[in-house]
């Protein structure tokens, strides 16, 4: 049984100027190269706040897919999770990330029905995904 709370600790670190690049750690593991992306300014040649956003939804969907699909016993050779963020300007004229088209491609099911069961149940329970306001999509494959 899990005991909440639950704390997870990120720390980033950067030299100043907006075209030097940056890292970001979590816990022990190695760090992350960010950096700002061409499309603001940047020197891009890292991972942009936008592009962890993107990853944390599609990590924490597989995630809590595959919690579901192991306690439910079903089996699968593989999962891949792709998404595409749209930043836009709002009607007031304010950039914001506007919506995340998600899909996912569950290869060697052996139950399509069920695992269309699991993926509900996945953005029904998905921490991340039910953390944002970001207008979603969800689109599921089979292969």
């Amino acid at each position: 049984m899990i005991k909440y709370p639950l704390f997870f600790e990120v720390s980033a670190k950067s030299p100043s100027g907006v075209q030097t690049g940056f890292e970001a750690n979590a816990e022990s593991f190695p760090p992350i190269p960010c950096a700002i992306p061409s499309d603001f300014g940047g020197p891009g040649g890292g991972y942009s706040p936008e592009d962890l956003f993107a990853l944390s939804v599609v990590s924490c969907l597989i995630a809590t897919f595959k919690v579901f699909a192991e306690k439910t016993k079903l089996n699968y050779q593989d999962i891949q999770g792709a998404a595409k963020l749209t930043i836009d300007r709002n009607s007031a004229g304010m950039p914001g990330l506007q919506k995340l088209d998600l899909t996912f491609t569950l290869t060697g099911v052996e139950d399509q029905e069920k695992a269309k069961a699991l993926w509900a149940e996945s953005e029904k329970y998905c921490l991340v995904s039910n953390a944002i306001t970001t207008e979603k999509t969800f689109t599921y494959l089979f292969a």
